[in-house]
């Protein structure tokens, strides 16, 4: 049976978000796939250079977000 997987997956295995079914899969095509491995291993690589920083905007950045997204809303006409 043909197995099919895409880079999402890849990235969601690395960062845990995978079912165990899906973990399965993955880490057995890995296994046999070269591409797939290497695939798998600079992502894994990538993560751990990200570290554990972590992002937060600022208020005013989602303030600015925010407006945009409602200035740019489209308007119906109920």
């Amino acid at each position: 049976m043909k197995q099919n997987f895409t880079y999402l997956q890849l990235t969601r295995l690395v960062y845990g978000e995978t079912t165990k079914a899906e973990t399965d899969m993955l880490l057995e095509l890995a296994g046999t796939v070269p591409q797939i491995a290497n695939s798998l291993e600079i992502l894994t690589k990538g993560k751990e250079a990200l570290g554990n920083a972590r992002f937060s905007p600022s208020d005013m950045v989602i303030s600015r977000i925010l407006g945009y997204s409602a200035s740019s809303a489209p308007v119906s006409a109920s």
